[in-house]
């Protein structure tokens, strides 16, 4: 598998995972989907995460920016079932800020891994 797929792949079910977050916010469905799809993401993000530190030549930075998206879906899960179990508005807004901050994140890692794909090794590089 691609990096590139992953991350994409990861931006996509993020996307949705902010849209089921909307539903439940209004009602419209129960927190049981948003959680259980907080799940998958957390796979993926590990899945991405193996993937990266198997690589060959990885970018320090891709590396920790895997990490931290890592860390910060464990503090997503934490702030979810605290606002879900308190009902606090202030939690629940926290909550929404970190999962712009994880999406913004996969959208770096998406056009590092990019980056990283059409890197030239120094030996092949023209004089």
């Amino acid at each position: 598998m691609n990096l590139q797929l992953l991350f994409r792949i990861t931006g996509i079910a993020l996307f949705i995972q902010l849209a089921i977050g909307g539903l439940v916010t209004f009602g419209y469905i129960d927190s049981f989907v948003h959680i259980i799809w907080g799940v998958v993401l957390g796979v993926l993000a590990l899945v991405t995460l193996a993937f990266v530190f198997r690589m060959q030549s990885r970018p320090k930075q891709l590396v920790g920016l895997t990490i931290g998206i890592g860390v910060d879906i464990l503090l997503q899960g934490l702030l979810g079932f605290a606002a879900l179990g308190t009902g606090s508005n202030v939690i629940s807004f926290v909550h929404f800020l970190n999962a712009l901050a994880i999406y913004g994140m996969t959208l770096a890692g998406t056009f590092m891994a990019m980056r990283a794909g059409h890197m030239v090794p120094p030996s092949q590089a023209v004089s």
